[in-house]
């Protein structure tokens, strides 16, 4: 399934070069700027896709370790082994531990995508200007 999508989005990557190319050597630099602003939002959706389908895999196996946790210390009685009160113990502070990295987790990535959002104008412009001039350099060296 992922190999599928990588090669889908290489195929559409392909595609939009050569749209890029097209563009640059007829010198329609308006249309050349929109096609680079559409190839820039696809690979930045494409990126945060793949970035949130990583970041909620990691979140399952988290969450479903605390819920074993948690069952196995619901589920102890201390009173009958003396040793269960340690190891409840453990798992207790283990499963605050792992709470704890979770919200961590998922704050930094709120944040990570709350930047990276808020940055988005700038670094798209950035983005067609950067290739805009890629590629200018390149059709005067295929010119010469």
């Amino acid at each position: 399934m992922e190999n599928e999508l990588y090669n889908k989005f290489n195929e559409e990557i392909s595609r939009y070069r050569n749209s890029l190319l097209f563009y640059a050597k007829k010198c329609d630099w308006d249309t050349f700027k929109d096609n680079a602003g559409r190839l820039f939002d696809y690979v930045e959706s494409f990126e945060m896709s793949v970035l949130e389908r990583k970041v909620f895999r990691i979140t399952k196996i988290v969450l479903a370790v605390l819920f074993f946790m948690v069952a196995l210390i619901i589920k102890m009685n201390p009173n009958m082994y003396p040793e269960f009160a340690k190891i409840n113990e453990l798992m207790t502070v283990t499963a605050i531990a792992t709470c704890g990295f979770e919200v961590f987790f998922l704050y930094n990535y709120r944040m990570y995508m709350k930047g990276k959002i808020s940055c988005y104008n700038k670094r798209r412009e950035r983005f067609i200007m950067n290739i805009q001039r890629d590629f200018e350099h390149m059709t005067v060296s295929m010119a010469a």
